[in-house]
């Protein structure tokens, strides 16, 4: 997802495959059950640095962009909450001065 289609699906509301996280200093636990939603259907994209205010998406920025990316990406690739390693794809995207870190989390190979 590019930064256009980013900023367009954030003026839309969230959507069955595209779930915002404000995020700003750590992640929440609430991301880690998103990723197994994700991961256990047709995937979709998870955003930090976006809240949700009344049905409204607003960007707020990730605060510590580098602790946040690391502690999830580590989280992920450990195997620690997971039972199996899950492969996602990031990229960090500039809007307005604030850091939003997109994440796309494809769906899981049936075993």
């Amino acid at each position: 997802m590019d930064k256009s289609e980013l900023i367009t699906r954030l003026r839309k509301p969230e959507w069955q495959d595209l779930e915002c996280k404000k995020a700003q200093h750590g992640v929440s636990d609430d991301a880690y059950r998103t990723v197994s939603a994700f991961a256990n259907t047709s995937g979709g994209y998870l955003v930090f640095g976006v809240k949700d205010v009344h049905g409204e998406l607003e960007v707020v920025g990730v605060l510590e962009p580098d602790k946040v990316q690391n502690d999830f990406l580590s989280t992920l690739r450990t195997g620690d909450k997971f039972n199996r390693v899950i492969c996602v794809t990031e990229d960090r995207v500039e809007h307005e001065g604030k850091t939003i870190l997109v994440f796309h989390i494809p769906e899981s190979p049936r075993l």
